[in-house]
């Protein structure tokens, strides 16, 4: 038990943290340099929003790890009062918002925000 919070507080900080950031900055990255935009389409917002959510409760998350794992380096450590279900619940959670996000990536659901409506009425008016 002890080792499994230490190795989730490093996984979670060197590899988790950066890809979570990482993949919120590329989002935005490619979302601005595709046709799908950042505000045209609810389904981009929507994922944009799923990833703020996600990387902000990893990061609040990562401070209720911290404290675990440092318990986890106690010599002695009482084990008889009922565990802590929270790293199965933050798993599953995420797990789902995974599985939302990538559904949305594929289907890519239609629907336009005004703004995109607004962008793609220009366009067409633009064109000769």
């Amino acid at each position: 038990m002890r080792a499994t919070y230490l190795a989730m507080e490093a996984t979670g900080w060197f590899v988790l943290v950066p890809f979570s950031l990482a993949s919120l900055l590329t989002g935005v990255a490619q979302s601005l340099g595709t046709k799908w935009g950042l505000f045209r389409h609810y389904w981009v917002l929507v994922k944009l929003l799923i990833n703020v959510i996600a990387t902000i409760i990893l990061l609040l998350y990562m401070q209720t790890l911290s404290s675990l794992a440092g318990v986890a380096t106690e010599p002695i450590l009482d084990l008889s009062g009922p565990t802590d279900p929270s790293p199965v619940l933050h798993a599953g959670a995420a797990l789902l918002l995974l599985l939302v996000a990538t559904t949305l990536a594929v289907y890519k659901p239609r629907g336009m925000t005004r703004y995109g409506q607004r962008k793609q009425h220009e366009e067409r008016t633009a064109q000769p």
